[in-house]
Formats: structure tokens, sequence, C-alpha cells
């Protein structure tokens, strides 16, 4: 659609200036639109495409593009022409990207023949490693084909990855599948939703046609391309057979079998045996509603009357393979007719953080252990040293912006790896729709996301396993205050899926189950509690605090007492006040909680008085260090365990302390983006932890 050359200059009726840059060029044309080469005032270059009339004047595609360039800039720069900014004026539409000088793959293939050795494992490297950068940004490229692929001096990247999606309407798909079907996943091909996984088979049939000058697809007419797609082997034999063994998984016709972009780079760079993915197995189907059959797990909570209707959504479970199918046009699930009986008693026998002190799990890789690698080969056996104290300290396990069938695989391979260290896996899920008030990468709408929540549950079965679940879910729920995102509607459906998640995954017989308590002051306990009965506390063990804040343990172990004793007072009665609630009774019938520690070691920030517009204290604050390593000893009846739930290293997101700009003024470089692993913040936070590592 773009190439990296400097094309010609501007034509009669080209337009002079688009937005801040100067129109010095014009680089291509394609179907959504003109790109321009642009300059701006500071001299630098840009490639802006200015989108079709016919797209930029109706309403529908201007939402649309706002939302997919708001999640296009989320993409780390890894091996991807970043977005540089966007713009709609009048009827006008543009997107600006970092530019790339350099021809398009395409263009090299045709006019100097298939690429071969070292050239080619460039490619398939450079273009994976986008991938994963792209995906964990929530997004979908939709059109990775040679033409969208340059050959940088510095090498391949990527471009106009997930703008696809915004003509991508019903109205328009023929027009879509006639652009690249030797590129298009069989899903794809047949109008099916999509998944990262859709990217996947095109990064397969990218790299194959790299190396032959054919597309693994291609020839004869456009539906012969498409069956070919759909029903036959793809061409492939002129790989070496390292290379032709991953393209082969990359091309499976079925999405569940396929590698996710962190596992075609692992494979790529020797990280991870190749082995084809196992068939599905026919299971007995079940029916979210009917009781689970599992040893054990009747009578560990109190039943949370939540049910699906007829006028709701069926889950068909196949060996891990789930597929939904919504028989109402809402999605959401129903609440029965009949109230529930609540109750506050959450303890349960099957819950493995309680009893004996448990060993919580540590995964021996990860992004701590892979920086300790890259450090160590950079010289800095110091850092890397560190590093390495910070890998060997149980966390979580994040699950979430992938396929239910992904989610299960990554939960068995992390509890059959726990289960080797005797220990207890600690799950996060970050799926639910909207997310912490985020309208990208979790599930599509509550079929999908208990869908999801049904394969966790089945890839679980028997073995211990602890789930917090959905960060900030209650804190920033759709429709209230604390998110504008959504309505009422939203608000009702959260509180529903997290009711029917914490009800299914709390069934099975060695699991825990904790919501989101926030922090101490957001929001007041009130208003916590009131959502944690409405999310379905009485089917979990509890609450989690902490997760997204820096609180000292003390202060959290105080406040989630506070809190328990008032979701006893809201379960009893939401009309009940909680502000003279103490806990002189005990802790009896209270729900228990646990509190993340990954953050909450050395110091706070109290920013310069004055200094910052606006401070952001919540964000990424200096001087914070890691805290209390997780341990189920906690000294308190209530706090099952203190956990890491969040990466010392994760980022808050990109604050610019009211300065504008991307840079972070108290750091002096530009941060990732929130949820983002920031290595140089796990350093600093590795060396301030208290107690020291």
């Amino acid at each position: 659609m773009t190439s990296g050359a400097e094309g010609d200059g501007p034509r009669d009726g080209d337009p002079r200036r688009i937005g801040p840059f100067r129109i010095v060029g014009r680089l291509g044309q394609g179907g959504m639109g003109t790109v321009y080469l642009g300059r701006d005032a500071d001299g630098r270059d840009a490639a802006v495409k200015v989108i079709h009339p016919q797209w930029a004047a109706d309403p529908d595609f201007r939402r649309r593009f706002q939302r997919e360039v708001a999640a296009a800039q989320r993409v780390a720069r890894f091996c991807t022409a970043a977005v540089l900014g966007a713009g709609l004026d009048g009827d006008v539409a543009y997107l600006a990207t970092e530019y790339v000088p350099g021809p398009t793959l395409q263009e090299v293939v045709r006019e100097r023949g298939p690429l071969s050795g070292s050239s080619l494992e460039a490619v398939a490297v450079n273009v994976a490693v986008a991938l994963q950068a792209i995906h964990s940004a929530g997004v979908i490229h939709r059109d990775l084909k040679p033409s969208n692929v340059l050959l940088s001096p510095v090498g391949p990247k990527v471009i106009d990855f997930g703008i696809a999606q915004v003509t991508d309407t019903t109205a328009d798909i023929s027009g879509i599948v006639a652009g690249t079907p030797s590129f298009m996943s069989p899903e794809q091909a047949k109008g099916d939703r999509l998944t990262p996984a859709s990217d996947i088979f095109a990064w397969g049939a990218l790299v194959a046609y790299t190396a032959s000058g054919r597309a693994p697809f291609s020839g004869g007419s456009i539906p012969s391309i498409l069956y070919r797609v759909l029903h036959e082997p793809p061409h492939i034999s002129g790989l070496d057979p390292r290379l032709r063994s991953i393209v082969d998984l990359a091309l499976a016709k079925d999405p569940a079998r396929r590698p996710t972009a962190r596992g075609l780079v692992e494979m790529l760079t020797g990280h991870e045996p190749i082995e084809p993915a196992p068939e599905p197995e026919p299971a007995p189907p079940s029916v979210r509603g009917a009781p689970t059959a599992v040893s054990g797990g009747a009578g560990r909570r109190s039943r949370l009357g939540v049910g699906i209707a007829a006028a709701a959504t069926a889950i068909v479970v196949t060996a891990g393979v789930v597929v939904a199918v919504q028989v109402a046009s809402s999605g959401d699930p129903e609440p029965s007719g009949k109230p529930p009986a609540r109750t506050t008693a959450s303890a349960s026998g099957g819950n493995p953080l309680r009893g004996q002190a448990a060993r919580l799990y540590a995964s021996p890789t990860g992004d701590e252990a892979h920086q300790a690698d890259v450090w160590q080969a950079a010289g800095r056996a110091g850092d890397a040293a560190m590093m390495r104290k910070l890998a060997a300290v149980p966390r979580a396990v994040w699950l979430g912006q992938t396929s239910a069938v992904e989610a299960a695989r990554a939960a068995s391979a992390a509890l059959e790896a726990a289960a080797r260290q005797d220990a207890v896996a600690v799950f996060v899920t970050d799926h639910i729709p909207l997310r912490a008030c985020n309208e990208d990468g979790g599930a599509a709408d509550s079929a999908d996301y208990l869908a999801w929540i049904d394969a966790l549950a089945s890839a679980v079965g028997d073995r211990k396993a602890v789930f917090v679940l959905e960060p900030n879910s209650l804190a920033e729920l759709p429709g209230s205050p604390d998110c504008s995102l959504g309505d009422a509607a939203d608000q009702r459906a959260r509180l529903r899926m997290l009711a029917a998640a914490a009800k299914r995954l709390g069934a099975l017989p060695n699991t825990a189950v904790y919501l989101d308590g926030s922090l101490d002051g957001w929001p007041t306990p009130e208003v916590a509690a009131t959502r944690l009965v409405d999310a379905g506390i009485t089917d979990a063990d509890g609450f989690y605090l902490n997760v997204s804040g820096f609180q000292k343990t003390g202060q959290l172990v105080a406040y989630g007492t506070r809190l328990a004793a008032c979701v006893k007072t809201k379960s009893q009665g939401r009309g009940r006040a909680c502000a003279d609630v103490g806990t002189d009774a005990g802790t009896a019938g209270l729900p228990h909680f646990v509190i993340d520690t990954s953050r909450n070691g050395k110091g706070g920030w109290t920013p310069p008085e004055g200094r910052y517009k606006d401070p952001q204290d919540w964000c990424n604050p200096p001087g914070r260090g890691a805290g209390v390593r997780p341990t189920t000893r906690t000294g308190s009846a209530l706090v099952d365990a203190y956990l890491w739930v969040r990466p010392a290293g994760m980022s808050d997101d990109r604050c610019d302390r009211g300065e504008g700009g991307s840079t972070d003024p108290v750091y002096g470089v530009v941060p990732p983006y929130g949820g983002t692993w920031w290595p140089e913040l796990a350093l600093q936070r590795a060396k301030d932890a208290v107690p020291p590592l």
C-alpha cells in the first residue's frame, strides 16, 4: 500500500500541508488512500496517509478510525513503523507514521528474486517480533502481506497494522477479499471474527513467498485461491526443514493449532521446540448452567443464583476447544428470576492458599529472566545478576487478550511447571470486555468472555490454582463516575460476567478466586463493598488489594479488614451503612483477601511543589521498590497471602506530568505504554526492594 522509497514530488492538486506536516512528495496510492512524504517543523519526515473521501466522510468510519488509531499508537516500536499521529479535519482524515526509507518486500522479491539464508531469516524473525508488539497492544494487523513490509537500512519493518479494520465492513468484504487473497487466513476468507492467529497464518504465507517468490496458495482465479486457502495444503517445499516446520504450524487451517507471535520468535531463535499442536480429541459437551461434575467441588462456597436462561449463551467445550453459540441478540447472561441467596462465608476447604504454608510458583521464564540474559550479553553483569534475583521471586501469570484456546494452553503449561515445583500457580485474568476502562484487547462480549473463562476452568480441572479476576474491573466499572466508557447496561453486564466467572472457577475443587477490592480510598469502602457483593463475592474466596497501587502493606491489612466487614454488612442488605462497622465481633463470616506487594517496598514519592503541572503521582513513581516476598505466612487471620500480582517492572502508563509531549520529565525518556515491560524501571525496583533481594 505504501513504499519506503522517496517517490515523486507533489502533483498538481495534491495538498501542500496536512496537519503539522508540509507535503514534500508522494509515496504511493492504495485502496484506502494516498500516501505523501511529510515533514514537520523540526525537519522530521513522516509517511502521511490521506484517506479516500468516501471513507473519511462516513460517520461510522470516523468513529472506527479514531478507535483504531488510538490502539495502533500503543504498539511498541519493535520492527514496526510507529504511528506518530492522526487527524480528522472536516472531510479529511489522515494518519502519520514513521517514514521508513527502503523498498517493500514485494518489490525486492519481484525485482531481485527470492531471499535465502540470513536475509530470509531476518524477514521471518523481524516480522514475528513486529506481530508480537502489535498483538501485545491488543491490535490485529488484518492485512499482513509483502507490500506491508519495508526493508529499511536497520532491518524489516511492518507497516499499516490495525488500520485495515477501519474499512472492514460487511458491505465491502468482497473488495477486501479481492485485495490479497493469497495471504488471508481461512477464517478471514470465510468472514469469521478474527483473532491474532489470523496474522500468524499471514506470516506463514509471507515467509513462504519470501523464500520462493510464490505465495503458498497462489495461482488461478480468486475463488480458486480462496478454495485452496480453505481446503488444500500449502506449497512450502522450497524452505529448509527447520523453517518449513515452523511455517507449516503457522499455516494450520485451525487457528487454535497455530503458535502465537511470541511462540514464533522463540521457535525461530531456538528457545522453543518445534512440535505440532495436538489434535483436539472429542469429549462430551457440557452446557453452562449445568453443574460441573468435579469431585470435592460441591458445597465449597455458597452458590450465587446467577444462571444462564434460554435466551443467553450455550458453551460447548471439547478438550479445551471452546465454541460459544449465542442464541439471543444481547449475549449477556441473565440472572434467574429468583433473587440469589447471599451469605458472607467464603472460606473453602479447597483454597490452596489456606492451611499449611503453600509454596508459590516461580516461572523460570519471563521478561525478568530474558532481560538478565540480554544484559549479561551486553556486559552488564551486575544488573543481570539483580534481574535474576527478581526473576526468582514467585509471581502471577497474566492471561488475557488472546484466544480461549491459547489462554487454556498457557494455563496448562504453567500448571504443569508448578506441579514440578510442588507449587501453586497464581493467574491474573485480564480479558473482560472494556477491561480497565479500555476499549481494546478484551473479549468481544459476554458470550466470548464466558467461553474464555470456561476454557480456563476446563484447563485447570482439579489442579491447584489461584485466580485474580480482572484488575480494576470494579474500581473502573463501566458507566460509573470512575469510567467514561459504557452505560448502565454495560455496568450490569460486567457485574453478571464477574459473578458467572467467580461461580465457574470457584466450583473447581482446588481453586481460590479473588475479586477487585482496589485500594484504600478508591473507591470508598461503601461503593467497593456494594460492587463486590453485586459481582458475586459469595462465590469467591474474597478480594484483592493494591494491584494498581503502591500502598504500604500495614495500611492495606487495616483497610482490607474494614472492607471485609463492610462487605458482610452489605451482603445482609444493600441499604445498610458501613460507616460505623467495626471488627470487634471478630473475623467470623468475613471474606478473606490477598495483597499485591510487588511494588510497595522502599519509598514514596512526593513531587516537588510546583515542579509539574500535574504530578500524576500514581504513574511510575520514582524511588519505589519491590515489597514483601510472596507468602501465605501473613500473620493475619483474613489475609490469605501476600502475592506479586503486577510485575515490578510493568509501566503504569506513558505520563507527561501535565507538561505535554511523550517524554516523562521525571525520567527524561519516553516511557512504555501502560501494561508494558520497562527494564530500567524493573531494575530500579529490584535495587530498592525492601527487604533486599
